[in-house]
């Protein structure tokens, strides 16, 4: 655990790996999965290959795993969770059509 004269010097990347229990070279392997990366694309009834919008896709998922993460407060493992998968998808569809916010 991190004293907390030290915790004021950290970053949030580190605080949130801590928080986590990330360890330092792995954030969450969703955010490579490149089978959940089809998945999400094919929900959002994207059937085309364009570099933007893979990106988007991406982004999506990232910003997703992170906030359902803070709101649970802890890791989520989506490569084995079907319902956190699930979810994630559905906060994809949400950010896709920039309605997040009723999340």
């Amino acid at each position: 655990m991190v004293s907390k004269e030290r915790c004021w010097a950290l970053k949030y990347e580190d605080l949130v790996k801590i928080k986590f229990g990330i360890n330092g070279d792995v954030e969450n392997n969703i955010y490579n999965d490149e089978v959940f990366f089809k998945e999400v694309k094919r929900a959002l009834n994207i059937t085309w290959d364009d570099d933007d919008t893979n990106a988007s896709v991406k982004d999506y998922i990232k910003n997703g795993a992170t906030i359902l993460q803070n709101d649970v407060g802890s890791y989520i493992d989506f490569t084995t969770d079907i319902l956190a998968r699930k979810l994630l998808k559905t906060y994809c569809r949400y950010e896709r059509n920039n309605s997040e916010e009723y999340f």
